[in-house]
């Protein structure tokens, strides 16, 4: 199961993270943002000590997710360091999510 976190718990979960951090931001009724989430659990439950993956609801906070650049949903950001180093939008499945990932992380 994926975390949700909001702004508050942003710089503890996401920008202090000792390991990379891959965060979708979502809006509740947002069909493929629900599809995505099996998916996203099994990459987490794959790298349970290489990989923190968290949900953001854009939806609730548009303010905060404006700080990103968030203007569709799904959204994908990878952060190392608390770094963005990746962004992705839309649906993908796990394949192409987790060379996205492997290729963004070297």
């Amino acid at each position: 199961m994926i975390s949700q976190i909001d702004a508050a718990q942003f710089n503890t979960k996401v920008t202090a993270s000792p390991v990379p951090v891959l965060v979708e931001f979502f809006s509740d009724g947002c069909s493929w943002c629900q599809t995505l989430i099996p998916v996203l659990s099994e990459i987490a439950a794959e790298r349970p000590d290489k990989l923190r993956i968290y949900k953001f609801n854009a939806g609730d906070d548009p303010q905060f997710a404006s700080r990103f650049r968030i203007s569709s949903v799904p959204n994908l950001i990878l952060f190392q360091g608390g770094t963005p180093i990746g962004q992705r939008s839309g649906y993908a499945p796990k394949r192409d999510l987790v060379a996205w990932i492997d290729s963004t992380l070297v």
